[in-house]
This record gives structure tokens, sequence and C-alpha cells, in this order.
């Protein structure tokens, strides 16, 4: 495949994944409750679970065939990550403080932001910072192991991530379970790995189209398994619960590897809208972390997500709506050089 055609591929994908974000979040305000806009919400949610593992597939495969030296990597990574997470964590501080939830004096701003996200999708930040510093070993992993060896590791990943979901999900309660599942950082990093690899197994498999298809199916397969699972084990608890939501489902890991497939494999299909394509996906970073603002103003001054119209149409117009709305400020913003470092 040509580098173009490459690059192609990783911006849809990456575009893809961050418009999922935002459905997801969009779904997520009408979950808690069963009501007859439920149905609708697990639904859009089940649907767009892939969307950080997506992300995190991308950069393994940006970032494991890289061959790099300590400091330039951690320099250039840093940089990356760090400005972003603090300009936009004091942005929404700033914000909270003007709607009269402030932080008291500086010293608690920084207290503020060295504890953790002070809104929750800035999460994201922290972990690939945590991520970033396991890379260099997985190169080294990667890059001396046989196909075999790869297949094995991430078996491996996916049994020890994906058992706290599974136990918890059949009432199981064990010392392992807590075990596993007290380290998301290092459950999360192995979908970089996971990434390289579907992307090598994508390179050699031939026909595309056959298994472009089969991706395409499967992946709604898993999406509606997801959304079943869902249903049924928030009946058990008598409550809406995300247990199948996590990152580290074995569902959601089944389908982040199908709609990573049909994403990419996408990108062969927009290859003339490839400078479009890179210029929306240089602003995802951007948008991922404005979002949230634009998407709870919109709710604040419309309130159509409780205002009982159906969510089944409600949902997918708030998310188009605030990924434009979302894309078009950051792209502004990257008009002015400062900004492009914090977005």
């Amino acid at each position: 495949m040509t580098k173009s055609s490459f690059s192609t591929g990783m911006d849809t994908a990456r575009v893809g994944a961050c418009f999922m974000v935002i459905v997801l979040h969009v779904a997520a305000v009408n979950f808690s409750v069963f009501d007859d806009q439920w149905w609708a919400s697990n639904f859009y949610d089940s649907l767009t679970r892939s969307c950080v593992p997506v992300f995190l597939m991308i950069s393994g495969v940006l970032l494991l065939n890289k061959q790099e030296d300590l400091p330039a990597f951690f320099t250039k990574r840093f940089a990356r990550v760090l400005p972003p997470l603090l300009f936009w964590s004091l942005f929404y501080m700033a914000w909270n403080t003007w709607q009269g939830r402030g932080y008291g004096d500086w010293p608690q701003w920084i207290k503020a932001v060295a504890s953790g996200p002070v809104v929750f999708h800035l999460w994201y930040l922290y972990a690939i910072l945590g991520i970033y510093l396991f890379v260099p070993l997985l190169r080294r992993v990667w890059a001396s192991s046989q196909s075999s060896d790869k297949r094995i590791f991430l078996l491996l990943w996916m049994l020890v991530s994906g058992w706290p979901i599974v136990g918890a999900g059949f009432g199981l309660d064990s010392d392992f379970l807590l075990l596993s599942s007290a380290t998301p950082v290092i459950g999360l990093m192995g979908y970089l790995f996971l990434g390289a690899y579907v992307y090598e197994i994508y390179q050699n498999k031939l026909p595309k189209a056959q298994y472009w298809w089969a991706s395409a199916g499967l992946f709604v397969v898993f999406s509606v398994l997801t959304m079943v699972a869902t249903f049924v084990y928030s009946r058990h608890v008598n409550a809406p619960d995300a247990l199948f939501y996590d990152y580290l489902s074995p569902l959601v890991m089944a389908a982040s590897v199908c709609i990573f497939n049909v994403l990419y494999g996408l990108g062969s299909k927009l290859r003339p809208y490839a400078t479009a394509l890179n210029r929306i996906s240089a602003c995802t970073l951007g948008v991922y972390c404005i979002h949230i603002f634009v998407m709870d103003r919109f709710e604040a001054m419309t309130g159509l997500l409780r205002s009982g119209q159906s969510s089944w149409w409600s949902i997918p117009f708030t998310a188009s709506l605030v990924f434009v709305v979302s894309l078009s400020v950051i792209m502004v913003l990257r008009r002015f050089r400062p900004f492009i470092h914090v977005t």
C-alpha cells in the first residue's frame, strides 16, 4: 500500500473514532434511567464503544514500527500531550469558576490538575501519558517477536484484561479479579500492540474486499451483543449498568478490531478527499477536548436530549451538530500558531 493510501486510511480511522466519541457521550445522557429513551441510548452507546480503542490502535500502528532514541521519543510525545492537557484543564476550570464552581486559589488549581481530570473526558490525556511510558518496551517486544509470539501476547492480554468484565458479569468475585482490573493503563496499553498486529494482518489479507465486508458484518454482530449483554445485566442488577461497555470488555475488543479494519479500509475509497481528511484529522485532538463544552452549551440552550423528543434521531442529530461546531472552532483556533500546540 502506498504512503498516501496509508495516511488516508489512518486519517479516516482517526476522524471516525473522533465522531464515535461524540456519539457515545451524547448517547450517555439518557442511559442512567430505564424509560422510553433508554434503548436508543443503549443502541448508540454499544455501537460506538470502540472509539477509544481505535485511537489507541492507531497509535500502535504509528509507534511500534518506528525507531527513535528515548530522549527524542519522550520529548516529542510528552510535548504533544502535556500542553493540551494543561490548556484544556485550565479552560474547563476557568469555565467552572465562571459558573460558580470555583477551585479556590492557584495552588488549589495546580493540585486539581495534578490529582486527575477536572472534566471526565480528559482522562484519556492522563492515560496516554502513562501508556507512552511503556511504548519503548512494547517496541522491543514487537520487533523481536514472531507472529506466533504476537498472538500469544495478545491472547494473554485479552484473557487478563477481559476476565474482570466476564467475571463480574457472571457474579464471580476473587482477588484475581481485583488484581487484573487494578491497572487500567496496563490494560489499555495492549490496544497499541493489537493495532499494530491487526494492521499487519490487514496488509497481508487478500482479497481485501471480502475481508472488509466480513469486518463490517462482525462489527454489527459484536455491537448488538454488547447492547443485549448490557440490557440483560442491567435487568439483573435492576439498574442501567455499563459493565459491558468497558473498553476492556471482550465484546468491545472484538468490535474494535472490526471497526478498525472498516475505517482504515474505507480510506482507500476516500483518497480523492485525502487533503480534507488530513485537515480534519489534524483537528481531532482539539475536537475531542472541546466537544464536551460545546455539547453542554447546546443542551443548556435547547434541552433537546431531555425534551422527550425521540432519542433515535436526537442523538445522531446532536452528535453531528456538536462535531461540526467543535471542528469549526478548532479549525479557526489552529489558524493562530500558539493554538496548534494545544489542539
